[in-house]
């Protein structure tokens, strides 16, 4: 088997936002100018595999039908944005809580199970409400892709920002019972809104009991310090950065970049519009 077949193309993008213009939307990618940037980059990169978080859906559109000039509500369009973002040649599956975070597989590389190829489907396959406390704003989604002719699951976080034992009871989940991860093989991407290497919390603490480095754990890093040490911030504010987004696995070997920080890469965004920078990379089998 040729290296085409033993590897497969990964992008893992928090595409939301802080513009106090897309308040009504909840900071989701709600600007036209943005999402037309994304579209351009995201057909030239054109992945095998994408993770994408805080995606506007369409019901929050409806909710605010008075929308703010120029956002992706303000012009009439049936089509959802996840299916703007990746275009028709890729089969879609989003949280069935929000339709915030959705996973999405290229049609010539492999499917997703339970959604016909090329269509777009809902899923509760997510974590559990937590308790009342607990924001249910966000969401933990996983599903069953076959890419290359190897079957894996593939969990997109986007876990709880604001309480540490919020986002701990969310991320054990993927760990423990099989709600979330059902095959043996899984790969790790997403916003998990925290830095193993820059924060202590009952969160983190819990992470480094699961990913690290070869050798050391179960899962390890093919973002982070996989490509640099210390690792590349994929989230930036003005007094604030932080590596937030990971990919990991336990049964896959590769690096990926951290577009618009890895030296030679370029934001997704077009160098504005989306606080998160994107990750990508090549990853292959192990064995």
């Amino acid at each position: 088997m040729d290296d085409r077949h033993r590897s497969f193309s990964l992008l893992s993008v928090n595409v939301g936002n802080t513009s106090p213009w897309c308040w009504p939307y909840v900071v989701k990618l709600c600007r036209r100018d943005v999402e037309e940037r994304l579209v351009r980059n995201i057909q030239a990169l054109r992945p095998d595999l994408i993770a994408i978080q805080e995606v506007l859906p369409p019901w929050l559109c409806q909710k605010w039908r008075f929308a703010v000039p120029g956002s992706a509500c303000a012009v009439d369009n049936e089509v959802p944005q996840i299916r703007r973002l990746v275009g028709p040649d890729y089969s879609i599956a989003c949280d069935g809580r929000n339709q915030f975070e959705c996973i999405a597989v290229h049609t010539d590389a492999g499917r997703i199970e339970g959604v016909e190829p090329g269509s777009l489907a809902i899923t509760d396959r997510i974590d559990r409400d937590g308790a009342e406390d607990c924001r249910r704003s966000v969401s933990i989604v996983a599903a069953t892709v076959k890419i290359k002719g190897r079957t894996f699951d593939i969990v997109n976080a986007h876990a709880e920002n604001r309480d540490p034992a919020c986002r701990l009871a969310a991320i054990r989940q993927i760990f423990e019972g099989d709600r979330l991860v059902r095959e043996p093989h899984v790969l790790l991407t997403g916003d998990y809104n925290m830095d193993p290497w820059r924060e202590e919390d009952v969160s983190t603490r819990y992470w480094r009991q699961q990913v690290g480095e070869a050798g050391n754990r179960a899962y390890v890093y093919h973002s982070g310090i996989a490509e640099n040490q210390p690792p590349h911030p994929t989230l930036r504010y003005p007094f604030l950065s932080r590596t937030y987004d990971h990919v990991a696995s336990n049964f896959l070997k590769g690096v990926c970049q951290v577009l618009g920080e890895s030296p030679g890469t370029e934001r997704l965004d077009g160098g504005r519009g989306c606080d998160h920078r994107a990750i990508h990379g090549t990853l292959s089998w192990a064995c």
